[in-house]
């Protein structure tokens, strides 16, 4: 009479004992599951940047310089956990190092380990501080270093953030330039010799004095982690230009030049140099100066026009002066690619540049709307009258800059035997280059210039890594959307979890 009970405890114990059996089955099939899962993103790792900007993602001449990497780079980041910026500067580090298997991260915090920051400070020259609140900063955010060389990168460097309304846009911006500060780090300790820029004097020349009112000093400043080493030169009474330079600049000379520096500049163009001529128009007795530059340009293929470009296109004005403008056009060149449909660059009173005939060397590179025009009678130009096209002016759209290279001396016949030749970028303007401008972050006029100093002194690695920009609005809820926040957290989410688990305590019961 038991024989059927105990038979089917037996069969409920096995039944129990395979339930069991089974769930350690599961839970050991999903531990070696996640195991695979784990070692197969360790073995292919990857990161992704899901922000509307981008701001976490390297750019493609970034990536260049870190696929060229042959020796270990190392980066010390000297902040604390707890500093503000330290998740950005964190996560953009992090992807150099995925980039590139020869970066390698060191994280010190001046204040948790006092002891192996010290030694790194004597060895790089770092420096620290008490704050009112006891704690410890460096008075620098990250080292790059190779070797016996070392490169210093400043807080401000590392993540800087610009407030301030976009044009047209209820909107701030936060500009990352972390970057443009690593990339340019990484340059530093890897690069040989500094590259050399010479810049012209004795006719009224932009300067690198600080305290002069044309000066580049901004312009220096601001490149100084691009390897560059600027040099001053008069062309006046000179058979050569200085040994080592990499390229020449000539900015906005307020005299011309006279005929043996233009062809001075020439031989130096002709025999593989590299030159930018940056002419805005000179205007004197309602006439605009010559430059000394017409004749040696015009055997390039190069028009420098007398004219002054006058733009009437109201949505490209910056103030009721027709002659200050913005300029939204940019052709498709290695300088300029990276502004097509979003750049934005104020000219200040430009002159036309253009192509003459069918020369296919000579490449545009920015021009005005069609709305603009070259006005050749400046006597015609008024404050108090609104500017209209003359029948001997230019009509628009009209090209601002010209980039071409040019053969040089000693070219072969052979064109497969010939050698690049020199570059010669020429632009209508000098103003755009003022200090202002370049420090103005919703404008890209430090980024155009340092395109054209990239490219003339052949190392495209350095354009286009332009400073990322995230822009932040206010967010505003109306009753409505608070009440529905409210209906579905309060309400709608305890709900679906309190009748899930009576699902689960009726499941059991059955």
């Amino acid at each position: 009479m038991m024989t059927k009970p105990r038979q089917d405890g037996v069969r409920g114990r096995k039944r129990r004992t395979l339930e069991q059996a089974g769930g350690g089955l599961t839970i050991v099939l999903l531990g070696a599951i996640i195991f695979m899962v784990n070692y197969l993103a360790y073995r292919h790792y990857r990161r992704a940047d899901w922000t509307s900007e981008g701001i976490y993602s390297m750019s493609e001449k970034s990536r260049q310089v870190l696929a060229d990497l042959t020796e270990p780079i190392d980066v010390y980041l000297f902040m604390a956990r707890n500093e503000g910026s330290f998740e950005a500067a964190d996560e953009l580090l992090k992807r150099y190092q995925a980039a590139s298997p020869h970066v390698d991260l060191h994280y010190v915090d001046p204040e948790r380990e006092p002891a192996e920051f010290k030694v790194l400070a004597q060895r790089f020259g770092v420096g620290a501080g008490a704050l009112e609140t006891g704690d410890i900063l460096a008075d620098v955010a990250a080292v790059v270093a190779r070797g016996d060389k070392h490169w210093h990168i400043s807080r401000d460097d590392l993540v800087g953030v610009d407030f301030g309304p976009i044009a047209g846009e209820d909107e701030v911006s936060v500009n990352v330039k972390a970057e443009q500060a690593l990339t340019g780090g990484i340059l530093q300790v890897t690069s040989g010799r500094a590259t050399k820029v010479c810049v012209t004097s004795g006719h009224g020349e932009w300067t690198l004095e600080e305290s002069d009112e044309r000066t580049l000093a901004a312009l220096q400043f601001a490149t100084r982690h691009d390897n560059l080493e600027w040099e001053t030169f008069s062309t006046i009474g000179e058979k050569e230009v200085p040994e080592g330079c990499d390229a020449v600049l000539v900015i906005g000379p307020a005299r011309p030049l006279s005929e043996s520096e233009a062809a001075l500049l020439d031989s130096y163009l002709a025999s593989g140099g590299n030159l930018m001529l940056a002419l805005d128009p000179v205007i004197e007795h309602d006439a605009i100066q010559p430059t000394g530059f017409e004749g040696m340009l015009s055997k390039h293929g190069v028009r420098l026009d007398p004219s002054l470009v006058v733009e009437t296109d109201e949505r490209r004005l910056i103030s009721p002066n027709a002659v200050q403008f913005v300029v939204t056009e940019f052709n498709d060149h290695t300088t300029t690619r990276p502004f097509v449909g979003a750049g934005r660059v104020v000219m200040v009173l430009a002159r036309s540049v253009s192509p003459t005939g069918d020369n296919h060397d000579v490449t545009p590179l920015l021009r005005t709307s069609d709305q603009a025009y070259g006005e050749t009678d400046l006597t015609q130009i008024s404050a108090d009258s609104e500017p209209a096209r003359g029948p001997g002016d230019l009509s628009g759209p009209l090209n601002l800059a010209v980039a071409l290279r040019v053969l040089p001396k000693d070219a072969g016949e052979d064109l497969m035997e010939r050698k690049p030749g020199g570059r010669l970028l020429v632009v209508g303007d000098a103003d755009f280059m003022q200090p202002g401008l370049l420090q103005t972050p919703e404008l890209e006029n430090y980024d155009i210039v340092h395109a054209f100093l990239a490219w003339l002194t052949e190392r495209e690695a350095l354009i286009a890594i332009p400073p990322k920009k995230v822009k932040g609005g206010e967010l505003i809820l109306s009753q409505e959307d608070l009440s529905a926040i409210f209906f579905r957290v309060a309400i709608l989410l305890p709900g679906a979890a309190l009748l899930c688990g009576v699902g689960v305590w009726l499941g059991r019961r059955s």
